[in-house]
């Protein structure tokens, strides 16, 4: 049963009815990502329905409640619940999922809005001297992540088995600044080989060596190295896009915040990436078509 403050948000859809065309309930509750989320969406969809809004319900298991019910309600106007990708992605899921909902193929919304071309074109608008070309060869977007690229995959493929081994053990809490190295947002690979043995030492003395291997190949087997393991499996909220950030702001004399320049991310991001997602919506959509009316 949904408790009463998300059943409170989620009643919030009926103001909305005659500006969308069917609802979209998300996660994050957090001020703004509900702007980032339709933003992304709306385009995606090429402006052809009418979506105003995004309603944030809560945490992943509010969200597949709230879709479970919607389903055993038989609701007669279309609706599609989204969740984030998470440490599911290369943990595999725990439950069945509700045949309204869908995954995001990417750890998070913010895993979108990674867009080398949009973060230099925010900064050449931030910036009142150096041009866009200039201040893309001091980011130095593809150094960075190539450079980054180890040091998060340590991270969070040790982030996965223990999410996989259901382990009491912190790991995205630890948040970017558990690798950073400096000012500038480059990491210490050190510390990441540091964090990762610490991770798979306490689940070995938890959950028993071949218990911690067997998940090792489960989360290895769920890579898919097709995809860009950074921008795909690691959580570009707490740490790709955090870390970017502090690059950024090393350049710019800025004091806009954190969720205003995501805004402006997501007006302005590429939205291929968000193809499949636009997909499992359309699916969705189609398939309560009778029940919408």
């Amino acid at each position: 049963m949904l408790e009463r403050s998300s059943a409170a948000k989620f009643a919030v859809s009926i103001f909305y009815e005659s500006f969308n065309d069917f609802d979209v309930y998300i996660e994050d509750t957090a001020p703004g990502y509900a702007k980032i989320f339709s933003s992304i969406l709306s385009r995606a969809m090429d402006g052809g329905v009418a979506l105003e809004k995004v309603f944030p319900l809560g945490d992943r298991n509010v969200v597949i409640a709230a879709a479970r019910k919607r389903l055993q309600n038989q609701n007669n106007r279309c609706a599609v619940f989204i969740v984030d990708g998470d440490l599911y992605l290369l943990a595999g899921e725990r439950e069945e999922l509700p045949e309204n909902l869908v995954v995001l193929p990417r750890y998070c919304i913010e895993n979108f809005l990674f867009d080398e071309e949009v973060l230099v074109s925010i900064m050449d608008e931030e910036h009142c001297s150096l041009t866009a070309e200039v201040l893309a060869r001091q980011l130095d977007y593809s150094g960075w992540l190539n450079r980054s690229r180890e040091a998060l995959t340590l991270i969070f493929r040790a982030f996965a088995i223990a999410h996989k081994l259901h382990a009491e053990i912190p790991t995205v809490s630890r948040g970017y600044k558990s690798v950073c190295m400096n000012g500038s947002g480059e990491l210490s690979l050190e510390k990441a080989r540091a964090i990762e043995k610490e991770i798979i030492d306490a689940l070995v003395a938890d959950k028993g060596l071949p218990a911690v291997e067997e998940a090792i190949s489960f989360v290895e087997s769920k890579i898919n190295h097709d995809e860009c393991f950074v921008t795909t499996y690691v959580s570009a909220k707490d740490f790709v896009l955090p870390l970017m950030l502090v690059r950024m702001r090393a350049l710019l004399d800025s004091n806009a915040k954190n969720v205003s320049l995501k805004i402006r991310m997501s007006n302005k991001c590429s939205t291929g990436p968000f193809n499949g997602v636009v997909r499992s919506i359309r699916n969705i959509l189609t398939s309560q078509k009778t029940a919408c009316g």
